[in-house]
């Protein structure tokens, strides 16, 4: 339960810094801000049947803030894609596995590939 607590107060603080900031829109375009609300609809549901993490929520939404929507996505592709290999080689027995590895095998191969 403190967990959801954490991420909501997350969100909450995302949005006042959001509103409060005065950011030039030609350096923080829109695509920043769809990409930030692809990710909070995108893991709100995951993150309350258990699937994600409190920390990944928290790094997919400092990235989702940095990155455009078209890197987040990549970002995501790869990510998965990385999870289900590192899945079916290493922890098929587990319930659980870490994601955060694999966000950042995301990471630099999105960077890698611009």
């Amino acid at each position: 339960m403190s967990n959801i607590l954490i991420v909501l107060i997350t969100f909450i603080i995302s949005f006042f810094l959001l509103g409060q900031l005065n950011i030039q829109l030609e350096v923080w375009e829109f695509d920043h801000l769809w990409s930030l609300l692809f990710v909070i609809l995108f893991t709100c549901p995951f993150f309350y049947k258990g699937v994600f993490g409190a920390a990944d929520v928290k790094i997919l939404l400092v990235l989702s803030v940095i990155c455009p929507l078209e890197m987040t996505l990549n970002i995501l592709l790869y990510s998965f894609l990385c999870f289900v290999i590192f899945w079916l080689l290493f922890v098929r027995r587990r319930e659980e596995a870490p994601f955060v590895p694999s966000l950042w095998v995301g990471v630099v191969v999105s960077l890698w590939m611009i």
